[in-house]
C-alpha cells in the first residue's frame, strides 16, 4: 500500500510538470524530467538577458527625461519650510506627448486631486514618479487624447488650482 501511495504520488507530480512545462517530446518520465530542466535552463536564461538588458547604459526617452529632471531638482529647487512656491512645468513633446514636473507643499488628497484633474484634462497618465520628501513632487510622462487637447498653460494653471495656489505668484 505504501509503494502504491508513493508511485501515485509520483505519478501526480509529473502530470502536473508535464501540464507546466510547454514542450514535452514525450510522455515517458526521463523525458518528462528532461524536457523539464531544459525549460528551467531556458528560463534562467532569460532571466540573464532582462537582467543584463536592465543593467546597460542605455535608456529609454522616459529615463533620461526623468534622470534630467532629477539633477534639475537637486540643483535648483532649494524651498524654505516657511515659504512654499510651488514649480509646474508642463512641456510638449511630439503631438500628444507632454511631461510634467510639480512641486508644492504636501497636503491631504493632493494625488488624488491631481490625478483626477488630469483625467478630467484628456490627459492619460502613462508613467508616475511620486515622492514626498520635502514636500510634494510629481513627475509626469502622459499622452493627450486627441478629442481634447489642452495647452501647457492650461494644463499648467488646473495643476496650480489643484495644488490650492490660486495665483500664479505666492507672496512670502
Amino acid at each position: 500500500m505504501a509503494e502504491r501511495r508513493r508511485r501515485k504520488k509520483l505519478n501526480d507530480r509529473l502530470y502536473t510538470l508535464r501540464s507546466i512545462v510547454p514542450k514535452i517530446s514525450k510522455m515517458d518520465r526521463t523525458s518528462i524530467l528532461g524536457d523539464a530542466i531544459d525549460y528551467l535552463k531556458e528560463l534562467q536564461q532569460r532571466i540573464e538577458t532582462v537582467y543584463t538588458d536592465l543593467q546597460s547604459p542605455v535608456m529609454s526617452f522616459a529615463s533620461k527625461q526623468k534622470l534630467l529632471f532629477e539633477e534639475e531638482l537637486q540643483t535648483s529647487v532649494t524651498f524654505p519650510m516657511e515659504c512654499w512656491e510651488p514649480q509646474v512645468d508642463v512641456q510638449t513633446s511630439g503631438a500628444n506627448a507632454i511631461s510634467i514636473h510639480m512641486f508644492c507643499e504636501q497636503r491631504p488628497g493632493l494625488l488624488l486631486s491631481t490625478m483626477r484633474a488630469l483625467d478630467g484634462l484628456g490627459v492619460d497618465v502613462q508613467e508616475a514618479d511620486i515622492k514626498f520628501t520635502n514636500g510634494f513632487q510629481l513627475e509626469i510622462y502622459a499622452e493627450q487624447s486627441t478629442k481634447k487637447l489642452a495647452s501647457p498653460e492650461e494644463i499648467k494653471a488646473v495643476l496650480m488650482h489643484t495644488a490650492g495656489y490660486f495665483n500664479p505668484v505666492m507672496p512670502c
